[in-house]
């Protein structure tokens, strides 16, 4: 089986982006659960349910011309993301996310197709203990684990997964915030969030020849976030860098690699805390937001809009 080593360097490329961009993986989405957590501020062991409705649309330029890749694609995915946490007592915390969502794929070039497919995301199971360093100070420390709900690929999945990302992930996570204004009426916090993820090694046939694998690699999130609480009302922004490291294609006679790349992201959101929401006698918020995202690798594009249902129970 005969493939241009280029064209193998681009589907390294491509795989490895895509699986980082699963929406379940996205760490400013990730935020809101945490947001959740923090501001309806369980005293006792709690349940905290989430839903995030979320239109997500990415644009890239697949190009290399001594591979004869020249290639427009437009991404849609939209759906909802699901997230459960058990909190006992601000300490110990456990939570489980997932997401039922339709994904669509134009591409325009040398590779002109259009296909679609709904399913279920990746599940990501995390866990982690929140260290009250003192009363303006805390310092959170937790694993996930990630399962692809979907493991065979086609062929026309070269320069991408539809829902989920086909592998296998591993991570940790810290998080460090300082909240110099901490008042029942309003505070201001800042945070810090570092997180690494490795994702595993995987066949990726008939993508590639039978004997070759495809390495996914690790990506490691940097989120710089600044929150304001103005007695209901929260809003919080940030900037995420994120960094993919490590992949490659393992091949029979050879390992070809790809060069290290950054994501660069911001994202806004606004959150309204109920007693008691609307319709349910159950406390809880309910918010929107916005992420942009660019990436120099493929001149890659990204916005997403989402809602944030969160109930306390």
């Amino acid at each position: 089986m005969k493939i241009n080593k280029l064209l193998f360097l681009i589907i390294a490329l491509s795989a490895a982006q895509i699986n980082a961009v699963s929406v379940v993986y996205n760490m400013k989405i990730r935020r809101l659960f945490t947001l959740g957590a923090q501001v309806l501020n369980p005293g006792k062991s709690k349940l905290i349910g989430s839903v995030v409705p979320i239109f997500y649309k990415r644009d890239r330029h697949i190009v290399q011309v001594d591979a004869g890749v020249d290639a427009y694609e437009k991404s849609l995915t939209g759906g909802a993301i699901l997230n459960l946490r058990f909190v006992a007592k601000k300490k110990w915390w456990l939570e489980g996310t997932t997401g039922i969502e339709k994904e669509s794929l134009k591409s325009c070039g040398t590779l002109n197709f259009k296909t679609s497919r709904t399913g279920i995301d990746d599940i990501i199971l995390s866990g982690g203990y929140n260290f009250l360093l003192n009363d303006k100070s805390q310092f959170v420390l937790y694993g996930l684990a990630g399962f692809p709900t979907r493991t065979d690929v086609t062929a026309l999945e070269r320069f991408n997964t539809l829902v989920g990302t086909r592998f296998f992930g591993l991570g940790v996570g810290t998080e460090l915030s300082y909240a110099p204004i901490n008042t029942l009426e309003r505070s201001l916090v800042g945070i810090t969030q570092f997180r690494f993820v490795h994702f595993f090694d995987r066949k990726w046939f008939p993508i590639l020849p039978r004997n070759a694998k495809i390495q996914p690699g690790n990506i490691t999130d940097i989120l710089l976030t600044l929150q304001c609480r103005e007695k209901l009302n929260v809003f919080e922004m940030g900037y995420n860098p994120t960094f993919f490291t490590n992949q490659a294609v393992v091949l029979a006679t050879e390992k070809i690699n790809a060069d290290t790349f950054i994501r660069q992201s911001g994202y806004f959101t606004y959150m309204r805390l109920f007693k008691q929401l609307p319709g349910i006698a159950l406390p809880g918020l309910i918010g929107c937001g916005l992420s942009i995202s660019k990436t120099e690798q493929f001149d890659t594009r990204a916005v997403s809009i989402f809602l944030n249902f969160s109930a306390l129970f």
